[in-house]
């Protein structure tokens, strides 16, 4: 008794000491009003050098070289970290490898004491796995905690196929830390999300992990709501499904585990051949666009591969993966393509009535199904404008709504019965 007793004490301490320890690096840490260079490309002023164990010389991993590049040997393991704590900023470097490539990483939220793996969330910069997530020492975030087939252990792995360009080159690593959200960039392309951080604010840190690698022009800018990258609104014609592959998608299957087989659910629900995005339909799930869009058209064409049954578009996906998420579903059950389903809590207006909030709340298309036959292609043309929403099956205006809440987010395509295929899946500007 007296054992558990002292066991529940050490564990109460600890989860003081670690809610002290973040209360002290929000509050102490500096929120960007305007850009902040953090390397001068001359000295090492606020900054902080470590390296394992306090063994090697800091003065031979880390130097400074002409042109305002910071060098790093990659031994011993180690980092460089911001002297000041950050929250709510918009950090970017730009980073190449020196010769061979090899293994780094973007500490972020780092809090607590200096050690070669500090409390922090990793953004990968191993090459060619840009963009993957590590949790150090104890780092919650919704993602890790979902599982499925892209967690492993401390690993959340990044959304897709790497962006870095060839060894030697220059390559842009931009992160977003906007409230409780880490969203890494690499070149550009959106590599990954962390949502519900419980950790929000804390030190940089850029490692010393292996190999030589440069980085130079290493600043900050504020960041919020209102200047993050997302939702984006389409300014030109955006491809969202390649033809090729699901670059660019999310898959989910709740509780997703490997099979005797070795293969992941997901692998086997969805799959694209000829062009053509394949479904099974079976379990329930969906795959969903990596970014959030808002202020959009967006073309999917849809056929039924035999006995037709259920599915639908879900627009604006909020908060975590789940098998019904809060969303507002243009539905595309047979004979039911163009109603209105509202999941989890969402709502929208039709004819100045309101339809929800409840965990499911329905409304009817406005005339007859204009679905065609199985086995032929059918369009769904879905114009989202603000919290106006209206479906278009085969030409024909079949719903509208207004006020929709949630009126931006991630787009997902459901598996929900039979076998179903989609292709031309993209996005066009709004008219001006």
């Amino acid at each position: 008794m007296r054992q558990m007793v002292l066991i529940i004490v050490a564990a109460v301490g600890t989860a003081v000491l670690s809610a002290s320890v973040m209360a002290a690096a929000e509050e102490e840490a500096v929120q960007p009003t305007e850009k902040i260079v953090l390397f001068d490309g001359k000295a090492f002023d606020g900054w902080v050098r470590h390296l394992r164990g306090g063994k090697g010389e800091v003065d031979e991993t880390w130097t400074v070289k002409p042109g305002g590049v910071l060098a790093c040997t990659g031994r011993p393991a180690g980092y460089i970290r911001t002297e000041k704590a950050y929250k709510n900023y918009h950090f970017r470097m730009e980073y190449r490898w020196a010769g061979k490539t090899g293994n780094n990483g973007v500490l972020v939220h780092m809090v607590g004491e200096d050690r070669v793996w500090p409390r922090s969330l990793e953004c990968q910069g191993m090459y060619r796995n840009q963009g993957d997530f590590f949790e150090i020492g104890g780092f919650p975030f919704n993602e890790h905690k979902a599982g499925g087939h892209r967690v492993g252990s401390r690993r959340v792995v990044k959304y897709g196929q790497h962006n870095e360009k060839e060894p030697g080159e220059w390559n842009v690593y931009e992160v977003w830390c906007v409230g409780d959200t880490v969203r890494p960039y690499v070149n550009g392309k959106l590599m990954n999300e962390a949502s519900g951080c419980e950790i929000t604010a804390g030190r940089i840190c850029l490692q010393s992990e292996g190999v030589p690698i440069e980085f130079r022009h290493i600043t900050l800018e504020p960041a919020s709501d209102a200047s993050k990258p997302w939702p984006v609104v389409p300014k030109e014609k955006t491809v969202l499904f390649n033809g090729e592959d699901l670059d660019g998608w999310v898959r989910f299957i709740p509780n997703d585990k490997r099979g005797e087989d070795k293969q992941w659910t997901v692998d086997k629900v969805w799959s694209v051949r000829d062009g053509v995005i394949h479904c099974t339909g079976k379990p329930n799930g969906y795959i969903r666009t990596c970014d959030s869009y808002a202020n959009y058209k967006l073309h999917v064409e849809w056929r039924w591969v035999d006995k037709p049954t259920n599915s639908g578009v879900l627009l604006h996906r909020r908060g975590i993966d789940r098998t019904w998420p809060t969303c507002i579903e243009a539905q595309l059950m047979h004979q039911n393509a163009g109603d209105f389903w509202l999941l989890s809590h969402s709502t929208i207006k039709v004819d100045g009535n309101q339809v929800g909030p409840k965990q499911y709340a329905n409304s009817k298309k406005k005339h007859a199904s204009n679905e065609k036959p199985p086995g032929e292609w059918n369009t769904y043309d879905i114009v989202c404008d603000g919290g106006t929403v209206r479906l278009t099956i085969n030409g024909l205006l079949q719903n509208e709504g207004t006020e929709a809440n949630p009126s931006s987010g991630p787009i997902c395509l459901q598996s929900e019965g039979s076998p179903i295929e989609f292709r031309n899946v993209y996005l066009e500007p709004l008219p001006k």
